[in-house]
């Protein structure tokens, strides 16, 4: 099920302690659902995980995670501005921002293009070019 990706962090939440800061099972837990969600609209095969507690999230994790996010970004478009796949270890909250925002745009242009409605020819009835 799809939930609302948090990209909003800033350097002052950080300094801050901001709950939304930490890496946290439900943080990872959103990130692999959400790519999740991602992989069976796009028909794409990746490894997820259900993180319970967080324990030791190790660099080949996070490695993981980061592979599924390249594979659902390969697999459609990004609105203009969607940052490039962060390199590991990626527990920065800047890192941590762009793979939610990832996830946000390929959703996020997946739903724009799910309302539009195609005639179903490419020239849509008109004449043009026409012999």
């Amino acid at each position: 099920m799809w939930q609302t990706p948090v990209y909003d962090r800033t350097a002052a939440d950080v300094a801050a302690g901001a709950e939304k800061c930490y890496i946290t099972a439900e943080l990872l837990n959103r990130i692999e659902g959400n790519t999740a969600h991602m992989a069976q609209l796009l028909g794409v095969e990746i490894d997820t995980r259900t993180w319970t507690s967080l324990g030791l999230l190790t660099r080949a994790q996070m490695q993981r995670i980061l592979n599924n996010l390249a594979t659902v970004r390969a697999a459609y478009y990004t609105l203009p501005g969607t940052p490039n796949i962060p390199t590991a270890p990626s527990t920065l909250y800047s890192a941590i921002n762009d793979m939610e925002q990832i996830l946000w745009s390929l959703h996020e242009l997946w739903q724009r293009n799910s309302v539009k409605r195609y005639a179903g020819e490419i020239c849509a009835g008109q004449e043009i070019g026409v012999i």
